[in-house]
């Protein structure tokens, strides 16, 4: 995989994601958080932020997963709500997430693999078809650009537009 995808694609999902973080910092009793990236066709797509003892009390829970559970950990989970159910290991820490700056730092404590894995799922649900495994980072940027092109509207991409004006000056 091209280095430039890997980092980008770990960076856009981390900054996502913190967005989730900064929210849960105004949540004090709650510990498990859930960052919802899609519902579509019956299927869901979240990242879970779930402490190591309320994931040790899982149902069927393999002593390969448990070895690799941290004090705080990310899960990414993949369901249909009633038959399937695929849950992937992004990454964990010893201190709460919410402890986090900004989403660079998120960015450090995620496994390549199962975040690769789980952001494939995700852009089929979506119904994106981006094999970004194998595309170099122009390819990529050009199928990016596209996907967002036919899923914005033509007013949200003049406030994009706008917005991008603004920055500039």
């Amino acid at each position: 995989m091209d280095e430039k995808v890997a980092q980008e694609l770990k960076l856009a999902f981390s900054l996502d994601l913190y967005e989730t973080v900064k929210a849960a910092r105004k949540n004090r009793d709650e510990h498990v958080f859930r960052h919802t990236m899609a519902e579509q066709g019956g299927q869901m797509v979240f990242v879970g932020m779930f402490p190591k003892k309320d994931l040790l009390e899982m149902p069927n829970m393999t002593e390969e997963f448990s070895a690799r559970l941290q004090t705080f950990n990310l899960l990414g989970v993949v369901t249909d709500g009633k038959s399937g159910l695929d849950m992937f290991y992004l990454g964990g820490m010893n201190k709460p997430y919410t402890t986090l700056n900004n989403g660079r730092d998120l960015a450090r404590t995620l496994a390549d693999e199962p975040v690769f894995a789980f952001l494939e799922m995700y852009f089929k649900i979506k119904g994106m078809m981006l094999d970004f495994r194998v595309m170099t980072y122009d390819e990529f940027v050009k199928a990016v650009e596209g996907e967002v092109f036919k899923n914005t509207s033509f007013a949200r991409m003049s406030e994009a537009q706008e917005l991008l004006a603004t920055l500039e000056n």
